[in-house]
């Protein structure tokens, strides 16, 4: 159950990774937790050029002893580069920062694009006055793929896709999308999208999976519904472990992100879990999902997208 599954690439995914947005001090706390997290067999780093953690990632990387062929790096595609030329040149800046040959995931962050304001990154804050400029994503997507056969991308894929985006992507592409990163919690299980994914061969990764704890206090609650923290007596587990392994046993990937060692520690932590408690966990949010993330609020209401 803790093996890796395989991409339509080729490549193996890990299924529990570290994520690496924010964090108080920003780039100083992710080093420090990517080098807990590698010394405690994490093999699988999430980042982005947009969370200004590239660098810290790269370093603790370079600093570990982990052979590079055992460790899964992804990293995104921010929405000011969608238009083909810019793929490129700031994909060559995350790899840079990286300090890596290729990176084993690329994903287009969101599906939309902004305008172009040159390749320094742009101050996270600043994302609500980005207005929609309408890049075909099959047109950012070729960019991608020209990076994959020229050996700096293993796999290519999307992040906050709907399926009539997956749809539309899969018709017109050459090289299939191997991942779907989204929000996914007991809040939030997106029970018609992991179906469409697996059927159409797309591992989901589940950003958020303990329910962004504080976000949304009083309503995503995800650690301190009754039903999680009785499954997790049942298991001698944590609530943190319960909720990543519910995403693990429902057959996707998760990255928490943490930079607590302890926490970083107990949540690379693999076990089965039967049918009736996963059922019970999704059954959460089944009638009133909540989405923490919405596009309309983090960037403007022309970026709204979800139903």
């Amino acid at each position: 159950m803790s093996s890796a599954p395989i991409l339509n690439s080729g490549y193996n995914f890990p299924l529990i990774g570290l994520g690496t947005f924010g964090g108080q001090n920003g780039p100083k706390e992710v080093y420090k937790a990517v080098k807990v997290a590698l010394a405690e067999g994490f093999r699988h780093i999430d980042t982005a050029y947009i969370y200004n953690t590239e660098q810290a990632v790269g370093t603790a990387v370079k600093e570990s002893n982990v052979n590079r062929e055992d460790l899964f790096i992804t990293t995104k595609l921010w929405g000011n580069f969608h238009e083909p030329q810019h793929v490129g040149p700031v994909f060559e800046r995350s790899l840079k920062n990286l300090q890596l040959d290729y990176v084993d995931l690329y994903l287009i962050h969101w599906p939309m694009s902004w305008e172009f304001e040159g390749y320094e990154l742009c101050e996270w804050e600043s994302r609500k006055s980005k207005s929609v400029t309408h890049v075909p994503i099959i047109d950012t997507w070729r960019a991608m793929e020209r990076l994959v056969k020229m050996g700096k991308i293993r796999s290519i894929g999307v992040s906050n896709f709907t399926i009539p985006m997956l749809e539309d992507l899969l018709s017109k592409c050459e090289i299939p999308p191997a991942t779907n990163q989204v929000e996914i919690h007991p809040s939030l299980p997106q029970e018609e999208l992991l179906a469409y994914c697996k059927n159409k061969n797309i591992v989901l990764t589940g950003y958020s999976p303990l329910g962004n704890p504080g976000y949304m206090p009083g309503i995503v609650k995800t650690l301190e519904e009754p039903v999680v923290i009785e499954i997790a007596k049942k298991y001698n587990k944590t609530p943190a472990q319960v909720l990543l392994n519910w995403g693990v046993n429902r057959g996707y990937c998760v990255i928490p992100k943490s930079v607590t060692p302890e926490r970083i520690k107990d949540n690379l932590t693999f076990f089965e879990m039967k049918d009736i408690d996963i059922e019970a966990i999704t059954a959460l949010g089944r009638e009133k999902p909540i989405r923490t993330w919405k596009p309309e609020e983090c960037f403007g209401p022309e970026n709204a997208i979800f139903e």
